[in-house]
């Protein structure tokens, strides 16, 4: 999480222990019948979906089925959600979703053919790390050394079928073996491959940098189908799921929690401009075009309250765009944290259109209007303070603008103090809204307010 603490995701909650993903696909192979009776067919698109679905119940029986959802189970890709789109959008979003149940289906092969090489029948968990960064360290001349060739070597054999890399994993001790898991905490098909938690960008910068110090084709390679794989993972109207290929539940819901979208368009933004060089000379267009509708992506999701522009929900429905919950003690709401990086990322463009920059300005009036004052929050214990820096809640309920908390129970409390499983582990305040407004007086001389 850039500008974030790796011990939001630490603990998790006993949710819904639903297994939305196989419905999805059931789902989608219903709306392409249903397709197919008003419309010219999408060719081959309901074997491959029923061949996901074949592929959970292959997995289920080997022992290494789909994670329980631990929150927020919807399943944003319902018939009847689908049904909702417009005639013109349907076929794109169909054949997204048919896609991502192929390349689901690639990353579960795999693991299949391992095991079944082996003569297992479960996967064992890949090596823990707290989170991987790209670290100040991490220079020319460590790249150029053993320890540092061992690493990059390692690195990529994490990378998935699908292109992308898991998240809380080691790279330093071993490569990827037979039958592990990309992932590190369990044995189930969880966060196979994400861009939460800094994922698959932060692989893909150093693989960038790793090239730059000691030149090596399959770097080339894993960064270009690293690159693949964010601009297949961007939905059709220019949001991120958190997790790709789709996992089912909120993890399937656009995010802006840690920064999961921001990354994924700083890293293509880089990729356009080329920053960046080890894309092919198509990806560079194709990240520009991506880059654009993530924007328009982060315009339209922009939570609007009796028609004015506020901020960001941590994450949205990829439909409609209104916001979600995720986590149990997730609750859908208006997101003071996250949003300010969005805000952040949008004032960082060289020419921002007219709607990104009445964007910012309609963030920058949001948290002039709710910053917290007389409080302190260190160490994620909150006390009162006068005189101290302004303080912005992580969560803001949609309705009211009141701050909101909660447990691992779901249920919606209005005082820090009430908290007790989720008192620690997650942070509920921030400052980083602050750096945003210190830099807006200087951005807006350069983008003023346009004249009502």
């Amino acid at each position: 999480m850039l500008g974030g603490s790796a011990e939001d995701d630490l603990s998790y909650g006993q949710g819904s222990m639903a297994r939305p993903t196989a419905q999805l696909a059931i789902a989608v192979v219903l709306m392409l019948c249903a397709c197919r009776a008003h419309r010219s067919p999408e060719p081959k698109a309901s074997a491959a979906v029923s061949s996901a679905v074949a592929t959970t119940a292959a997995s289920a029986s080997a022992g290494h089925e789909e994670h329980p959802i631990d929150g927020n189970a919807q399943n944003f890709f319902s018939e009847g959600e689908l049904a909702r789109l417009s005639p013109e959008e349907r076929p794109r979003w169909l054949a997204y979703l048919e896609h991502s149940a192929k390349q689901r289906e690639l990353d579960r092969a795999l693991i299949a053919s391992e095991l079944r090489a082996l003569g297992r029948s479960e996967m064992v968990t890949a090596p823990y790390r707290k989170a991987f960064r790209l670290e100040p360290e991490m220079t020319a001349d460590w790249l150029k050394s053993e320890e540092g060739r061992r690493f990059t070597d390692n690195l990529r054999t994490f990378q998935t079928p699908s292109g992308g890399w898991s998240k809380r994993t080691e790279f330093k001790d071993a490569p990827r073996a037979p039958g592990m898991s990309f992932y590190s905490e369990n044995t189930s098909f969880h966060y196979t491959a994400t861009i939460d938690n800094d994922s698959t960008t932060e692989e893909l910068r150093y693989l960038a940098r790793a090239e730059g110090a000691l030149p090596d084709p399959r770097n080339v390679q894993a960064f270009r189908r690293g690159v693949d794989y964010l601009l297949a993972a961007q939905y059709p109207n220019g949001c991120f799921p958190q997790v790709y290929p789709l996992q089912g539940g909120y993890h399937d819901a656009a995010t802006y929690n840690d920064n999961a979208t921001v990354n994924a368009l700083r890293l293509l933004g880089d990729v356009a401009s080329g920053a960046l060089t080890l894309a092919t000379v198509e990806q560079n267009p194709a990240a520009a075009s991506a880059v654009q509708r993530g924007l328009d992506c982060i315009v339209k999701s922009q939570v609007r309250k009796n028609g004015v522009a506020t901020v960001w929900g941590q994450q949205h429905h990829p439909l409609t765009l209104e916001p979600v919950a995720a986590r149990r003690y997730e609750l859908a709401a208006l997101c003071g944290r996250e949003s300010a990086w969005v805000t952040e990322y949008l004032m960082d463009l060289a020419e921002p259109n007219p709607d990104v920059v009445a964007a910012v300005h309609a963030s920058i009036d949001w948290y002039r209007a709710h910053a917290l004052h007389g409080l302190r929050y260190e160490h994620q214990v909150l006390s009162k303070a006068d005189g101290a820096p302004p303080l912005w809640a992580r969560l803001y309920e949609l309705d009211t603008d009141r701050p909101i908390f909660s447990n691992r129970d779901g249920i919606k409390r209005y005082d820090w103090n009430e908290l007790t499983d989720r008192r620690a582990g997650y942070t509920w305040y921030s400052e980083e809204p602050a750096k945003v407004l210190q830099r807006y007086p200087a951005w807006a001389k350069l983008h003023p307010r346009r004249a009502p």
